[in-house]
């Protein structure tokens, strides 16, 4: 079976786990070897047109892999050939450049890897007599928790793994996991065996919203040299995920909104409509109501999306399931990194549990791939843990300044009262008469703002 994923770059091949990789240059090959289902690519070599591949990983951070002649060249070798760009940042300039070359999203690397691992582990189970794919790797089980709100949703998403619904919204901060939830539902609904296109709404710039969406026409303005699919149309009969859907504007709102409530297509440069059926899930980590208030989402999208909604919870209010989460997670790393020797004990699991996670889901696995590699015994002790959780930063309480995290669609005064209390009383390890002398208060008064913030539960108190 042909190649089904191309990789362009030697970073991005190094940090690959091993097993199901082909690569190019050293076989002295040009086309994929016949089982294999990844060939890579350490120069910027296009595959033959017999190379029947589907996407391409592209590491837009080595200058050899952004010239407009190989990603031109790459984009026109193929009939749908989605092209993923890999960097660690990207401007809207430079995001709007790569688009009009056929890059259709860049993420970073760690969301590459994400999907390389999906890929591997859901694609190398297919059997060349044309077997489906299992997809057990995005079962209900691959939700990790036993914790009440975990088990709500495990059961939500079985109830509609029946269910042809049509569109679906996943609310959650970010790292909490909605882009496996939204792998989950998919996989494991009756629409599995179709397409599933997953689309970062903030890497795609407002002017190529509707070309990258919806398609065009050769000629339909001035780079559209080629006909292009849209990410709608080659998700037909499938699912195409809108990651951080809160960040459109409100003229791609309104453009996705017709498409929604008509269930028809036209590509730019045609007047034909055709029509589509595809399942529509979407995830933000804003408040879409407030959003409304503040008329930078509109009430009707909304209303549209908002058919099923899930709340993934974020990692601090489901601690119990932060001990299954680790051993996954260091389990997956050790085999990567071959160091299945390794073990972690009660400690280090302890120390995890102590932690905040402001970045969640997404943070704990940077800490247990930091300290599988950094190891320096086969046992992973609670001081490792910290260290990994450090990476050598100075933390708050011993430098006494607060960062405040201020997003692209910006934050309201009382997320920033929120933020700030939580990091008072993380400095001063959660001693409130502490917390309200930094701050100027009365204990009462911190009690009251703790309640009103719902930090009351988050920790007992010291003091």
């Amino acid at each position: 079976m042909p190649s089904k994923v191309l990789i362009f770059g030697e970073r991005l091949f190094s940090c690959l786990p091993a097993g199901g990789v082909q690569d190019i240059e050293k076989s002295g090959r040009q086309t994929p070897i016949s089982k294999e289902e990844i060939a890579i690519y350490r120069t910027p070599v296009v595959p033959e047109v017999e190379c029947t591949a589907e996407t391409a990983y592209v590491d837009l951070e080595k200058a050899e892999f952004n010239r407009p002649e190989f990603l031109l060249q790459l984009a026109k070798s193929f009939n749908k050939l989605r092209i993923v760009g890999i960097a660690e940042f990207s401007s809207t300039e430079e995001t709007a450049r790569v688009a009009q070359m056929g890059v259709a999203e860049i993420v970073n690397k760690e969301q590459y890897l994400t999907r390389i691992e999906a890929f591997v582990n859901c694609g190398k189970k297919k059997a060349e007599k044309g077997e489906p794919v299992n997809t057990s790797i995005f079962s209900s089980a691959s939700l990790i928790g036993h914790s009440p709100r975990i088990a709500e949703i495990k059961k939500m998403v079985e109830h509609l793994s029946e269910v042809d619904y049509p569109n679906a919204i996943i609310f959650g901060e970010t790292g909490t996991g909605k882009d496996l939830l939204a792998k989950v539902l998919h996989y494991s609904g009756v629409r599995k065996d179709r397409n599933f296109i997953e689309v970062n709404c903030s890497a795609i710039p407002d002017e190529l919203f509707e070309s990258e969406l919806f398609g065009h026409k050769k000629g339909a303005f001035t780079d559209a040299k080629n006909d292009k699919t849209g990410l709608f149309e080659f998700a037909s009969d499938g699912t195409i995920f809108l990651d951080e859907i809160g960040n459109l504007t409100i003229p791609a709102q309104a453009k996705l909104l017709k498409i929604l409530e008509s269930r028809k297509l036209r590509a730019l440069g045609t007047v034909e409509e055709t029509d589509i059926n595809v399942r529509v899930l979407a995830a933000t980590n804003i408040n879409l109501e407030q959003a409304v208030y503040q008329r930078r989402f509109r009430e009707d999208l909304l209303f549209r999306l908002n058919l099923i909604a899930i709340h993934l919870p974020p990692l601090r209010e489901r601690k119990e399931d932060i001990p299954d989460l680790a051993r996954h997670n260091f389990n997956f790393y050790c085999t990567l990194y071959n160091r299945q020797t390794f073990s972690i004990n009660d400690g280090a699991i302890g120390a995890l549990q102590n932690h905040s996670w402001p970045g969640n889901i997404r943070e704990l696995r940077n800490v247990m791939e930091r300290a599988v590699l950094l190891a320096t015994s086969d046992e992973i002790t609670q001081r490792q843990i910290t260290d990994a959780i450090k990476n050598g930063r100075v933390t708050a309480r011993e430098r006494k300044k607060i960062m405040i995290e201020i997003p692209d669609q910006g934050i309201t005064l009382k997320a920033i009262e929120r933020q700030i209390i939580a990091e008072i009383l993380n400095m001063v390890g959660w001693n409130r008469t502490q917390a309200a002398q930094l701050l100027g208060i009365s204990r009462a008064r911190l009690r009251r703002i703790m309640d009103e913030n719902g930090l009351a539960n988050k920790r007992q108190s010291s003091d």
